[in-house]
């Protein structure tokens, strides 16, 4: 187990302040980066349908021998816009070497968006008999018979550097996925993942796995909000989850597993909150992923 290059991570720190700036300047409600595609890919095995939606890179069609990077973003019907918005952005200014092609997951379509969320990014039931929770299993699956050979299929992208980016229950699931089948992905950006789903079942699947296996070949990248910690919400009548204590367990049990082929680093985002924690989190990761060493 390592950390990441120590200049590349630097480097992403450094752009931490400029990027969060920069994230708040640009309004994720109404940003366009123009160009999506939006292609209907159906699960044959559950019958539901879904989307995707695909970004592009700058210059994609003047190239046609470059594989490119390829991120794959839990609840794209949120996300895809904005995220594509930062990444070029990104790009723009000169804090990322290249651009990747990114690719939203949509919820299934005509389901509220809780609906399909809680059921394909959670890996347990929440108590025995609930199916509204614990298609995590399923979902991935389908992730990796469907989608992503229907993706690559049609877009140059290069296999051996796929990324998983997901927060809360999506980052959850990244950590399902990473724990049960981590060759699915090169990288794993979890931002607030859940750890506290379902009084931490996601623990167990970490202890199955280090029972059963030796090593861990994958890059991992944790971020979560300093203000993600436990206190009275008046509004619940309880306790909000201690997040980043969630995070930092979580972390901490990968580290001691002594996993060689593990590469895992965190960021806790001071004075931000669980919604807020993205823009930010999301800057420090990407650079750290796809950034210069030095900016051009």
């Amino acid at each position: 187990m390592h950390l990441f290059n120590v200049t590349i991570a630097a480097f992403a720190f450094s752009l931490f302040a400029s990027g969060a700036a920069e994230a708040k300047r640009v309004k994720w409600s109404d940003c366009d980066p123009g160009g999506i595609q939006t292609l209907s890919v159906p699960d044959p095995v559950s019958g539901r349908s879904y989307n995707v939606e695909i970004s592009l890179p700058s210059g994609y069609d003047r190239d046609a021998s470059t594989r490119y990077p390829i991120i794959y973003l839990a609840d794209g019907d949120r996300g895809t816009r904005p995220v594509a918005c930062q990444i070029k952005e990104l790009y723009e200014k000169g804090a990322l070497a290249e651009e990747p092609v990114l690719v939203g997951l949509s919820y299934a379509k005509g389901e509220n968006l809780d609906v399909s969320r809680k059921r394909d990014y959670t890996p347990v039931p929440r108590k025995p008999g609930d199916t509204a929770y614990g298609g995590a299993e399923a979902y991935q699956r389908y992730l990796r018979r469907t989608v992503i050979p229907f993706v690559e299929s049609r877009y140059r992208a290069n296999p051996d550097r796929r990324i998983y980016l997901g927060h809360s229950y999506g980052g959850l699931l990244g950590a399902h996925i990473l724990l049960t089948e981590p060759d699915l992905f090169h990288t794993y950006i979890l931002g607030s993942p859940s750890i506290w789903f379902a009084n931490h079942a996601i623990l167990r699947f970490e202890a199955d796995y280090a029972k059963a296996n030796r090593d861990l070949k994958a890059d991992v990248l944790l971020f979560v909000g300093g203000d993600e910690v436990s206190r009275y919400d008046p509004g619940r009548g309880g306790n909000t989850q201690d997040m980043v204590g969630d995070m930092r367990a979580f972390e901490s049990r990968l580290q001691q597993r002594g996993y060689q082929s593990l590469t895992i680093n965190s960021l806790v985002v001071p004075g931000k909150n669980h919604r807020k924690v993205f823009p930010p989190g999301l800057t420090w990761a990407i650079t750290a992923v796809l950034g210069r060493a030095t900016p051009r």
